[in-house]
């Protein structure tokens, strides 16, 4: 089950309508990063996707509690998705609930917006959201945003409308704190203040439990080491020295009495972020085997003659295609130990080392999956030419455009030495511009792949790689392990082109 958990603060005024019960506001900010105890945390524009019946996202009272229940007050009216972020508004319900809900908003007593989403899934680094459904959004009094507002209430009380206390413009946002935690036999801790909602993913869940996002502002944290020597050096900084003529205590006599500098885990390269998968169509698995069809033989029309003559037809045939998914997985028995002495640090290394590993097998089976499933083209004599020349095979054969080019960093590098006076002006005629090219270690020198996005789809599992944890009491350690499964399918062969670049002797 993957959740997310995000808050906007809001502080709202009354605005009176008669007719209207409605409360405006923005739901979750785009764009800035937030501090976490995981790092920091981005929703990406346009990745939360929103059902087309806006009264299925109800409004509530509060969230709802883990066994799913809780007060509905309304539901979504109105849904804008902006630069700054996702603005709703909701229409409120008659009766004590709704009447409730409208006193806390404007009074400032349950004022802040909370989301909650199901089906998220995040950049491989952990930092980003991509893409997720909203479920539905609660009024809280402690939300995780200080700085964005509910908008406007709107209240079924006589009197003219009053503006809000904040300015017309979107308020300065940032993100929630959120805390990565998972366990494959009891679910998360809730905290005291503002509780993290656990929403079902729009998937089937996984036969053990995945991790997710919560909001973490109201639990106490661990502090690491580094945290606690910050903490006593700012603390010294106060303190008088005094300094004697007495015999000396030296550190270099006494290496044990203090500990060596910790600085925490080694820098140790960017973690990989995938580069071919998100060029493929993506399509999200809800079952272990996708299947389709497409045309073999597609209908057609020729020309007629009229006059009650008979009409031109052809044979149109069809044919099913099927994949099952595949899976990826690692796991590590670590010692129970780390849990213990609460070592976050290393807990997080890990699983982020895993997810890392998760991000580069899959971009190297999806690479993979598209050199085989292109189309050979020919050869060429440079790079340029080579693109030219995948991309009028698409246009004729396919009809399509080309969406992506992949080539080999190397082959990447002939691009500088062209000056815009060494472009050939027909290269613009045709849509190529070096600047969208994409490379990746996966793809063989001398080999350059062009290809339409809609021409290959790269199934993956909500919420994969899912984090699982489980307890091993023979040995005293506490397996860790990362799950993640995928299906790459082909639509149509003729939309993928590779073409090998053959230099002139």
């Amino acid at each position: 089950m993957t959740e997310i958990l995000c808050t906007v603060a809001g502080i709202a005024d009354v605005s009176a309508d008669a007719q209207r019960r409605i409360i405006t506001g923005l739901a979750l900010p785009y764009g800035v990063q937030g501090r976490t105890n995981r790092g920091a945390v981005t929703v990406e524009p346009g990745a939360i996707a929103i059902p087309s019946d806006l009264k299925r996202v109800k409004l509530y009272r509060d969230h709802r509690r883990p066994d799913g229940t809780g007060t509905p007050v309304g539901y979504v009216a109105t849904a804008s998705d902006t630069p700054a972020g996702l603005a709703l508004s909701f229409k409120v319900g008659s009766g004590a609930d709704g009447d409730l809900a409208l006193t806390d908003a404007s009074e400032g007593i349950r004022d802040g917006l909370s989301v909650e989403l199901s089906g998220v899934r995040l950049s491989p680094d952990g930092t980003r959201v991509l893409a997720a459904t909203l479920d539905a959004v609660a009024l809280v009094a402690i939300p995780a945003f200080a700085d964005a507002r509910v908008h406007t209430v709107q209240a079924a009380s006589g009197g003219p409308d009053h503006p809000t206390t904040q300015e017309d413009t979107m308020p300065e946002i940032t993100e929630p704190a959120a805390d990565f935690t998972a366990s494959a036999t009891t679910p998360p801790p809730e905290p005291t203040e503002a509780p993290a909602v656990q929403v079902p993913s729009v998937a089937p869940a996984p036969a053990a439990a995945p991790f997710g996002l919560h909001a973490a502002r109201t639990e106490p944290r661990p502090m690491t080491w580094a945290q606690v020597r910050e903490t006593l050096h700012a603390a010294r900084q106060g303190d008088t020295t005094l300094h004697a003529a007495l015999a000396d205590i030296t550190r270099s006599a006494n290496p044990w009495v203090s500990p060596d500098g910790w600085v925490g885990e080694l820098w140790s390269g960017v973690a990989y972020e995938r580069v071919v998968v998100p060029l493929l169509n993506p399509g999200t698995l809800t079952h272990w085997k996708v299947t389709g069809w497409r045309w073999v033989v597609k209908p057609q029309v020729d020309d007629y003659a009229g006059d009650k003559t008979e009409v031109p037809t052809n044979t149109p045939t069809t044919e099913t295609v099927g994949v099952e998914a595949k899976r990826l997985a690692g796991a590590h028995d670590l010692d129970r130990k780390f849990w213990d002495f609460n070592d976050q640090e290393f807990i997080a290394s890990y699983f982020a080392a895993m997810a890392e590993s998760y991000a580069y097998e899959s971009d190297q089976r999806a690479a993979a999956f598209t050199m085989a499933s292109a189309t050979a083209a020919g050869s060429a004599p440079n790079l340029l030419k080579a693109v030219a020349k995948g991309r009028t095979y698409l246009k004729t054969n396919a009809r399509a455009r080309a969406s992506y080019v992949l080539v080999n960093p190397t082959d990447m590098e002939a691009l500088l030495d062209l000056t815009n006076d060494d472009v050939p002006a027909y290269l613009e005629l045709l849509g190529i511009d070096p600047r969208n090219f994409v490379d990746s270690e996966f793809v063989p020198a001398g080999t350059v792949v062009v290809g339409a996005r809609p021409a290959a789809t790269f199934y993956e599992l909500a919420g994969s790689p899912i984090r699982v944890e489980a307890v091993e009491l023979a040995k005293g350690g506490r397996d860790g392990a990362l799950f993640g499964y995928y299906a790459t399918l082909l639509h149509n062969a003729k939309g993928i082109a590779k073409v090998t670049i053959t230099p002139a002797p």
